[in-house]
């Protein structure tokens, strides 16, 4: 709990939370979610109302497309979009069933409130910067909703988060608790260490042979050849057959036509935008800009005026603030100052630094994608029709050398150890990407000698088996082939070794009365002082290994920790406790995370008991439907 509290403390976790409220409770989607009831199209059932297919497929591209955002254009495996459409599907059980709720108790959103909330949509504003009903119908007309409807959702987005707002009001962090956190937190110590590291200790001779030739003999898991397995392997993959794949032009020209959606591209301003009070302000501020003064000079006059600046890159027109801004930036030569411009949120003087037209890329610029779709589509089909014919082969007891060439298959045979690799350190050469090759090898190590193949599903729609015919056993390599190793791991163990008994020596010196100076002194070994630190924010070089031990020790008790390249010895000479109220903002930021963390499993509680109450039913095929 307390690690969770620490990366609590570096986030403004308030605004987070209440985004999280109205992402899984009000207005993820506008859709109807109680009027609904069940059909042959229902993903699911909330308390006998209906969630339609498209309901959930809405929020499910919008995953899928944050998806290839992040990932370059790149598709989700099967796997990943089976989980976006489960979260798709969880997400809308939560917004019916809180709507019903809502229903049920009798919650209804004020006319005023209602009136409020719509009024205070920008993209509902007119010319004057104020809500106007033509532009309001406008803007629903253009995303296919109409104003009742509209509203509608709005209304029940209100009632929800009154629910919210209800339940979660009196879960608050009881201050005794917050103050427990905070003297945790806050606590600071101070401490000296000492730094053996093995690399600036003085080596001893190498030994007579007979002793390496014993440590050579006790050690035999550092100069042993790994275990070994022989085997065979079999893969049907899309991603190994679409090269071979053959595409005609007549296919590519199809696959733009149907894809074509996806290589339009949506004009685009960068832009540095200052929003002013008034129009005399943002005047002043567009002459100044005019003479030549730099966007950086420019934010500091803005802030000197009362003013903002900002900078948008590659922003499209529903990006920006007014849609009245939008207008005039998209019209806007780039380069030159613009004239001030009346907005929702103050009046506008802006400069376009990049435009970006509309337009759709041609299919000559992107043939080779277009092609490797299709060959991908191809070998899947080709696996699809595949795969029940080698899964029958191997049904029959059919051995892997004695498969088809018609299965399409790629094969393998060799010994490989449990990391991949051949007697010699050379990667094995199976095929098929990192995740498939991963699967082979554990299913090559999970596998008995002599057991029949079978098909096994891998990663990338791929299917494959594997035959063990030997295990391999590993051998202590012959002494004079690792004598050289021998030596070196010996020297580091006595190296080692010798540190940690002067380390040890440091410990037993101060335990039996000396300070931690005096024992360092007599051993000839330097120390450093750290500054205060918490357990938030360690001092340099502290070894992590060392803090958590630190906070647990009294003034002057020693401990020490091995790391890689030396032992470290440590004692703590301060202890300060944080002084009540010497910082109120980290004493609010630790009330505000645990108060969050409170409401969020009122929440959770409030959501698992919404889906009992409501009989939750899913149809699991129609849920896969969407995903594949």
């Amino acid at each position: 709990m307390l690690s969770t509290i620490r990366k609590l403390l570096d986030n403004w976790l308030v605004r987070a939370f209440f985004m999280l409220l109205i992402a899984v409770f009000i207005f993820w989607g506008v859709s109807s979610v109680v009027t609904n009831h069940a059909s042959s199209n229902a993903v699911a059932t909330v308390g006998g109302h209906a969630i339609e297919a498209g309901t959930v497929n809405t929020g499910y591209q919008q995953q899928i497309t944050a998806y290839a955002q992040q990932h370059n254009g790149a598709s989700p495996s099967k796997g990943e979009r089976r989980l976006y459409a489960g979260n798709a599907l969880g997400q809308a059980i939560d917004r019916t069933a809180l709507a019903l709720d809502a229903k049920r108790l009798g919650v209804t959103a004020p006319p005023e409130a209602l009136r409020q909330q719509i009024f205070g949509i920008s993209a509902f504003n007119g010319p004057n910067g104020k809500f106007d009903k033509t532009t309001f119908n406008q803007v629903l007309s253009q995303h296919g909703l109409t104003p009742a409807a509209f509203m509608a959702d709005i209304a029940r987005g209100l009632n929800a988060s009154q629910i919210v707002q209800a339940i979660t009001v009196g879960a608050a962090a009881p201050k005794p608790l917050v103050q427990q956190i905070f003297d945790y937190v806050g606590q600071e110590r101070t401490i000296q260490y000492a730094q053996l590291p093995f690399a600036a200790a003085t080596p001893p001779p190498a030994p007579a042979l007979a002793v390496l030739r014993r440590f050579w003999r006790n050690h035999p898991e550092r100069f042993s050849t790994p275990a070994l397995r022989k085997a065979q392997i079999v893969i049907l993959s899309p991603a190994l057959l679409a090269q071979s794949q053959v595409v005609t032009q007549a296919e590519i020209a199809n696959e733009y036509e149907a894809e074509k959606s996806k290589f339009a591209r949506t004009a685009s301003r960068s832009v540095h935008i200052i929003t002013a009070e008034d129009a005399a302000s943002a005047a002043k501020l567009a002459a100044l800009w005019r003479k030549g003064t730099s966007w950086a000079a420019m934010q500091q006059a803005a802030t000197a005026a009362t003013a903002t600046g900002v900078s948008f890159k590659n922003a499209q027109p529903d990006q920006f603030p007014s849609g009245r801004l939008a207008k005039a930036v998209f019209a806007a030569t780039p380069g030159t100052i613009s004239d001030p411009v009346t907005g929702a949120l103050g009046t506008y003087v802006f400069k376009v630094t990049q435009a970006n037209p509309g337009g759709t890329t041609p299919m000559a610029q992107v043939e080779p994608q277009l092609k490797a779709a299709v060959q991908q589509r191809k070998a899947r089909e080709l696996v699809d029709a595949t795969v029940s014919k080698f899964q029958d082969a191997l049904a029959g007891n059919t051995s892997l050398d004695h498969l088809p060439g018609t299965l399409h298959l790629a094969a393998v045979e060799g010994t490989l150890d449990a990391q991949g690799l051949e007697a010699d350190g050379k990667p094995a050469p199976i095929p098929g990407g990192k995740a498939l090759r991963a699967a082979i090898i554990k299913t090559v190590f999970a596998t008995a000698p002599g057991a029949a193949p079978r098909a096994v599903t891998g990663p990338d729609d791929s299917y494959y088996a594997v035959s063990v015919q030997k295990l391999i056993p590993p051998a202590l390599k012959p002494y004079d082939q690792v004598k050289q190793d021998v030596l070196l791991d010996w020297t580091g163990n006595q190296v080692k070794r010798q540190e940690e008994i002067a380390a040890a020596g440091l410990i037993g010196a101060v335990k039996s009365g000396k300070t931690f100076a005096q024992a360092a002194n007599a051993a000839g070994q330097p120390i450093t002082t750290s500054p205060p630190m918490t357990r938030a924010k360690p001092a340099p070089g502290i070894p992590a290994k060392l803090l958590p031990i630190l906070f647990t020790l009294k003034i002057g008790e020693p401990t020490m920790v091995e790391t890689n390249s030396e032992f470290v010895v440590g004692v703590v000479t301060a202890i300060t406790e944080p002084k009540p109220g010497s910082d109120p903002a980290m004493l609010k930021r630790i009330q505000t995370a645990l108060s969050t963390a409170m409401q969020t499993d009122v929440l959770q509680t409030y959501a698992t008991a919404l889906r009992s109450r409501y009989h939750v039913t899913v149809n699991e095929k129609k849920l896969q439907q969407i995903s594949d």
